[in-house]
């Protein structure tokens, strides 16, 4: 039993969790819109022989601007063509249903083949797996500084594998941190009092607390992940401390650490300057952020496509379902209006149409409203509907297919938004990095320069 708790259940509860951190990862994939997959071809391509290629590879139902028709006003139409080309109007884009994704990579090779122009199918995004690649390098930067080399690795492991099954840039960013706590926590690796001078010592509290809670700009349940992967590194280093135990038994001389926990200085400055590393890393992973964003602009023009984003009132430079419900309202209502009032172009939830009717009673003429229809739940369920009735597929039904309110925006796609908050997330994250910096220079001005 005691063989149990010391080795079998650390090293069970640490496979548990990473075995959990796989099963929930984040997949791959530079798909922008449920339910459809992007063709993009030259603005200038052959439209009709586009199209008949698209119908000989059984891309059954596609969305094309080509097949696009609607009586609602020109504003509105004008403004979902937007969603038929790239940010720089040089690609024309197709939706094809991931029903008939066979026939469109069979369509993309043949549009290559037999007209010879350029096709792709999805975003072009790479999975931003540079993520995991930059928190390896801070990981081996430590790992080549750390004295207990063993300690530290089984430590930080599981931080390694998070961000590998999480590649977005403010979970890397959150490993980063981690990992210089972990590497200031291995000096104290079996002292005497270690435990309690870790939890006094403001530079592992701060960077563990700032890992933690830039985790949150990932999104999703990524707090929650993050602290499964301490609790696995804690697995880990229970495992390995018995490990220790156990050949200590058998050994015929035992060192012993002459000075405890609370003699050693974790401040030292040469201990403070390797959190260098971490603010390395996660200003590398800002440029990457960047680079994949359209925050800037550069000299190349890069291929943004319309992508869903969370939903934001305020912005919406594109139309979406919102705006389709508007116009099914307003023509539907359009024959009970007064020409002599205007309207608003957004209607209010409730708001209803009513007919007068008159009838001859035998006290006279009474009049009698009846509602002829109301913007609700029910009226945006049957406007929704009609979309399926229609022979040409509108762009309407790409949105219907997300199923959840949405803002559009133009994007490289890949696993994470570049959104002002992430970029802000890093930046944040770089704070504990400049306070130990800070701290070096304070030191250097004292002439206590401490190895």
């Amino acid at each position: 039993m005691e063989r149990f708790k010391k080795f079998a259940a650390p090293a069970l509860a640490a496979l548990i969790v990473f075995l959990l951190m796989f099963l929930l990862k984040s997949v791959p994939a530079s798909k922008l819109w449920k339910g459809y997959t992007m063709l993009s071809v030259p603005a200038g391509a052959d439209k009709q022989a586009v199209n008949n290629l698209l119908r000989e590879q059984n891309c059954g139902a596609y969305i094309a601007l080509e097949k696009q028709n609607s009586s609602f006003s020109n504003d509105y139409e004008k403004a979902r063509q937007k969603y038929f080309f790239d940010k720089e109007g040089a690609f024309r884009i197709y939706y094809i249903p991931d029903s008939n994704a066979g026939g469109a990579q069979k369509a993309a090779r043949a549009i290559q083949s037999q007209l010879h122009l350029e096709a792709a199918l999805g975003s072009r995004a790479a999975f931003p797996y540079i993520t995991t690649i930059i928190c390896l390098l801070v990981f081996g930067a430590f790992l080549y500084f750390a004295e207990n080399k063993i300690v530290y690795a089984a430590a930080s492991v599981p931080a390694i594998f998070f961000s590998f099954c999480n590649p977005f840039y403010a979970a890397a960013a959150a490993v980063c941190l981690e990992l210089y706590a972990l590497f200031l926590a291995q000096k104290l690796w079996r002292r005497k009092q270690s435990l309690q001078c870790l939890g006094k010592n403001p530079f592992v509290i701060v960077f563990l607390a700032a890992a933690f809670l830039i985790s949150f700009a990932a999104g999703g349940a990524k707090p929650i992940y993050f602290l499964l992967n301490v609790f696995c590194a804690l697995c880990l280093l229970f495992l390995r401390f018995n490990m220790e135990v156990k050949s200590e038994k058998s050994a015929r001389f035992l060192p012993v650490f002459i000075r405890s926990a609370k003699r050693m200085n974790l401040l030292r400055v040469q201990n403070v300057k390797k959190a260098s590393f971490s603010a390395l890393g996660i200003f590398a992973l800002f440029v990457f952020l960047l680079a994949g964003s359209d925050f800037v602009s550069s000299g190349k023009k890069g291929l943004f496509f319309p992508a869903p984003t969370e939903y934001n009132e305020l912005k919406r430079d594109f139309p979406t379902m919102k705006d389709y419900y508007a116009q099914a309202w307003n023509e539907k209502a359009a024959p009970y209006r007064s020409l002599n009032k205007e309207y608003p172009s957004a209607p209010k939830e409730g708001e209803t149409v009513q007919m007068t009717h008159y009838e001859k009673t035998p006290d006279g003429i009474k009049s009698s409203s009846q509602v002829v229809c109301a913007y609700d739940k029910a009226f945006r369920k049957e406007a929704a509907a009609q979309l399926d009735l229609l022979s040409d597929p509108p762009i309407e039904k790409l949105w219907k297919a997300q199923g959840r309110n949405f803002s559009v925006k133009y994007s490289t796609g890949g696993s994470e938004n570049a959104s002002l908050g992430v970029a802000a997330a890093l930046l944040l994250a770089m704070l504990p990095s400049l306070f130990a910096a800070l701290y070096y220079i304070f030191e250097l001005k004292r002439g206590k320069y401490v190895s």
